[in-house]
């Protein structure tokens, strides 16, 4: 099979997306380095491609006010960390400044974090996710690339509600790394919080929905589609919508009752403006 140059990116992008779904979910700070590493190199190898640059600088015009307001966000991650004096704590962090008080601390300046150390790692999370999404833009610019990302997406999907089921089902033990100390009674597979699991489902079968309504516009169009690939990504949405219930997480599950009605909603909307 003949890969160009576009496709390698794209296989490396969901190797590394794969890594970062398996070891980033217990939120380990040395993971978030691991992955922000890892994110960040594939970053700078695209920005080489004036191609990529180009998308990115696209992106980057038409959400340009949405992009700043993110980066307002790291910088007050940044700015929780940095230190500052004591006394300015009583109008940022009150809370902070009553436990200096207590413990009669002498320095004159700290933090507005309790743990400067772990907001950071926070940090470098949110900008890898940033990172993320502009990878996306810049390697995934056609219908047929965001088709194979959704797909991706799909399976991805479906292989962790997959492992979350088997491990609910036998009482949540832990496995290997896996630690399932908070939640015996609900579905987290790879990770320890069972609202971020949820959510990341969610994201899984929105994409797995898109895919479809891909397929049904592009049967409408008489192009061939792949009958077997339909069923496959129909088996995937009854293991993820699983998956999102079985995590009992109120958010979660509220999303999946919502996205489920926009997208009934929206098909039902489509046939009778056709008809």
């Amino acid at each position: 099979m003949n890969l160009t140059k576009n496709k390698k990116h794209q296989y490396l992008f969901f190797f590394i997306l794969s890594i970062y779904t398996v070891f980033n979910g217990g939120n380990s700070n040395l993971l978030i380095q691991i992955n922000f590493t890892l994110f960040s190199l594939l970053f700078l190898y695209c920005l080489k491609d004036r191609n990529y640059r180009s998308h990115l600088n696209i992106f980057y015009e038409r959400n340009k006010f949405s992009i700043l307001f993110y980066f307002v966000f790291l910088f007050y991650l940044i700015f929780q960390i940095i230190p500052i004096p004591v006394d300015f704590l009583k109008f940022f962090s009150l809370e902070k400044y009553n436990i200096l008080e207590k413990l009669n601390f002498e320095n004159k300046y700290s933090s507005i974090s309790l743990s400067p150390a772990n907001s950071f790692f926070q940090f470098l999370n949110f900008l890898t996710l940033i990172i993320f999404l502009f990878i996306i833009k810049m390697i995934f610019y056609t219908e047929r690339h965001t088709s194979r990302l959704y797909l991706f997406l799909s399976f991805l999907g479906f292989v962790s509600s997959l492992f979350a089921i088997l491990l609910f089902l036998n009482g949540n033990p832990d496995f290997f790394f896996f630690k399932n100390k908070s939640y015996f009674d609900s579905s987290t597979g790879f990770f320890i919080n069972r609202t971020v699991f949820s959510i990341f489902l969610l994201f899984c079968l929105i994409s797995s929905f898109e895919l479809l309504k891909k397929f049904n516009e592009t049967k409408r169009n008489k192009k061939n589609v792949n009958f077997f690939l339909k069923i496959y990504i129909r088996l995937f949405i009854i293991f993820i919508t699983i998956g999102i219930i079985t995590s009992f997480s109120r958010i979660g599950n509220f999303l999946l009752l919502i996205t489920i009605i926009f997208y009934l909603l929206n098909d039902f909307f489509f046939v009778k403006n056709n008809d």
